[in-house]
């Protein structure tokens, strides 16, 4: 069972003083980078999870060409970002004066899972509009099952196996929407991601008469962060998702 796998998570929370600046986005990072390094995010080495913090277009074209061998990919995204009506694409924004088109992180990609929490308004200007997040914080200590932790990597590794190749893309707003940010909670959609997760977790923990082996996909993780953050904004945030049409999908959590 191949364990060539590679996780890089980009982050711009824009210009340090400036009014659309938005330290949620560290927040974000360390809460996947949490989730991943966990039993039940499959167990990842901390030399396979990559932070790109306000990198060049440079070094993430570099990355994404460096990393495209691997069996398996998950790129996430959290800051500024918009979409080019003319490209037909989201435009993220790395930097003051760097920017990479969505689709590049998707390059040569066999089996890649894709997570975009940044704005799509349809314009070359980026304001992100501050709202409150929700989001729990990991508690583990009721639960009535322990998870296994190389019970779970195996797991996980093996659902990635038996996904047929192809690219999952979340998004976390529609065309024409601004995504959102709190400093303390870190993005509305990415916060709801963590949150279903770690509901889902605890409630395997607490399912005494399960077996083990419980998976949570991207696409189901995604469809309760969907409504979750739907409901949060009135419906003013829309999450998307792009996904094969055949099963099962990557993995984004497990239970054994």
């Amino acid at each position: 069972m191949a364990n060539n796998r590679k996780a890089i998570l980009i982050s711009n929370p824009g210009e340090l003083g400036q009014e659309n600046y938005c330290k949620g986005v560290y927040v974000d990072i360390e809460n996947y980078r949490r989730l991943l390094t966990s039993p039940e995010g499959g167990l990842w080495d901390a030399d396979d999870v990559l932070h790109l913090d306000r990198p060049t277009t440079k070094d993430v074209r570099e990355w994404i060409n460096r990393i495209s061998w691997r069996d398996y990919v998950f790129v996430m995204f959290t800051g500024h970002g918009w979409y080019s009506s003319a490209d037909r694409d989201r435009i993220l924004e790395l930097k003051k004066g760097e920017q990479i088109a969505s689709l590049e992180l998707l390059k040569d990609a066999r089996k890649r899972t894709l997570i975009l929490d940044c704005c799509q308004k349809v314009h070359t200007e980026s304001l992100m509009e501050k709202k409150a997040a929700q989001m729990t914080a990991f508690a583990a200590a009721e639960a009535l099952r322990i998870a296994d932790p190389q019970r779970c990597k195996k797991l996980f590794l093996e659902s990635i196996e038996k996904a047929p190749e192809g690219i999952v893309t979340l998004t976390s707003c529609a065309t024409g929407e601004v995504s959102t940010d709190d400093d303390a909670r870190g993005g509305r959609y990415n916060g709801s991601v963590i949150e279903c997760v770690d509901d889902w977790f605890q409630a395997q923990a607490k399912n005494r008469h399960a077996h083990g082996g419980e998976s949570l996909s991207v696409v189901a993780a995604h469809e309760c962060a969907a409504e979750r953050t739907r409901r949060l904004s009135a419906g003013t945030q829309n999450p998307g998702v792009e996904k094969p049409r055949s099963l099962p999908y990557f993995p984004m959590a497990v239970f054994a």
